[in-house]
């Protein structure tokens, strides 16, 4: 007779055994602290795909410029632990400037299943805000010798409105099917040139120079039934 316990696995859901397959998915681990801009390779696991400078922000910092709660990019208490990341992106004219960052998973995406990419973000403290960030998944590393929009297939990562909110982190989510083979993770920013949105002037093509910039938290990739088990979870 199979036992109580053995019964009581049988029956819980999909989602409470899923696998979170990010290394190092809140930057908490690390080879040292911050103090400089570009240093996203102090966070193990992870590193920039092209030639940006993505920071890394972290509670033991030696100055205030790269800690958490305030920083120069405006600050933020992490969503999780000590550390987070710091992204980047402007547009002057025809020069963009936009950065990422990438991590091998712990297993590589099996063909067919789908997946729940999920992370938490907030916005620095700047004038223009983006709708969505997104996420690529790919069987080799990205290595890119430009510092402009990556024009590769991308999944979006949202959550119905514009990512605006400087206070908090907002949970940004999407959905992938695997092709099989996938085992490297980029994020980022993947939208076009026309959606740099002004929040201050509620207008999107006011300036010759738009810019923002966003930290991250808490980035997970996750097998899934279906679309109905890739939600945000609201009790973090």
């Amino acid at each position: 007779m199979k036992s109580p316990i053995f019964i009581s696995l049988l029956l819980l859901p999909l989602g409470l055994l899923a696998q979170n397959l990010v290394p190092n998915p809140g930057f908490e681990q690390k080879t040292g602290c911050p103090d400089k801009p570009g240093q996203i390779n102090l966070a193990n696991s992870w590193f920039s795909p092209t030639p940006g400078t993505p920071d890394y922000f972290n509670d033991c910092s030696p100055g205030l410029d790269y800690g958490t709660e305030f920083n120069k990019k405006g600050g933020q208490i992490p969503h999780g632990g000590h550390g987070y990341a710091g992204l980047q992106f402007y547009l002057m004219n025809r020069n963009e400037f936009y950065e990422y960052i990438e991590t091998l998973l712990d297993t590589t995406l099996t063909a067919g299943q789908l997946y729940c990419i999920q992370a938490y973000v907030s916005l620095g403290q700047v004038t223009y805000a983006f709708n969505r960030m997104g996420a690529l998944l790919s069987a080799s590393e990205i290595k890119a010798q430009t510092i402009q929009n990556l024009k590769l297939p991308f999944t979006k990562l949202d959550n119905g409105k514009y990512l605006v909110d400087t206070e908090g982190w907002m949970c940004i989510h999407g959905l992938y099917r695997a092709k099989g083979g996938e085992r490297f993770l980029t994020l980022g920013g993947f939208s076009p040139k026309d959606d740099f949105w002004n929040i201050r002037q509620r207008a999107t093509n006011d300036s010759l120079f738009k810019s923002t910039y966003y930290f991250i938290d808490d980035v997970s990739i996750e097998a899934v039934a279906d679309s109905l088990n890739c939600r945000c979870n609201t009790k973090k």
